[in-house]
């Protein structure tokens, strides 16, 4: 969610933030991605531990639950087309989610950070706009790199590449993975990280 902060600040502080990078995110969470996240949610507060989020104990059961529904729309089709996960070192799919999509998490933390994203939306920034996303955007005035991934399912490129449009100084750098998500963000293949690093020295000049 490092990305809508991102979004977030340059938008706050338009003379005084010069450079955002923003990676697998928006400056308005669309509504087919407001969906997506609500199966997590519902996961987690029907599960049987969660007690309306009056726990004693750590909900383990609900966190669970959510991340395994997370997951399915985390990773691509093609991730799980060519096994990736063992490209990851893991030798099967259960042992990945295993210690990848299973705890780690307090319950509540994950529906709080859950709303943060659904809710997130620049426009709050400039009620005298009443919602219009394309004039929040455009009175951002930092040089901006927007990194979508062509198989993330939260965030599309088609999405990122509408709201590139209306940045006074915005780049799109499609970042091809099978890797969903998170690709990218140091868990998928060596090449990932290395394309990002090359477009984030062009951008920054150093």
């Amino acid at each position: 969610m490092g990305g809508q902060q991102a979004y977030y600040m340059a938008s706050m502080y338009p003379d005084f933030v010069e450079n955002m990078i923003g990676l697998s995110t928006s400056a308005r969470t669309s509504w087919s991605n407001w969906m997506s996240l609500e199966g997590p949610r519902y996961a987690l507060v029907t599960a049987h531990d969660f007690h309306n989020g009056h726990y004693e104990e750590p909900a383990k059961n609900g966190v669970k639950a959510f991340k395994r529904v997370q997951a399915a729309r985390a990773l691509s089709n093609g991730w799980f087309h060519q096994e990736a996960w063992k490209q990851a070192g893991y030798e099967s799919l259960d042992v990945y989610l295993q210690s990848f999509w299973t705890d780690g998490h307090d319950a509540n933390d994950l529906l709080a950070m859950l709303w943060t994203w659904q809710h997130g939306d620049i426009t709050v920034l400039h009620p005298e706009d009443e919602g219009d996303l394309a004039k929040a955007l455009g009175q951002i005035k930092a040089r901006c790199l927007i990194f979508p991934a062509n198989t993330d399912n939260f965030f599309p490129p088609e999405d990122s590449e509408e709201e590139v449009k209306y940045l006074e100084n915005g780049e799109l750098a499609v970042l091809e993975s099978v890797w969903g998500h998170i690709a990218g963000g140091g868990f998928g293949p060596r090449e990932d990280a290395d394309f990002m690093s090359t477009r984030i020295k062009e951008f920054l000049k150093i």
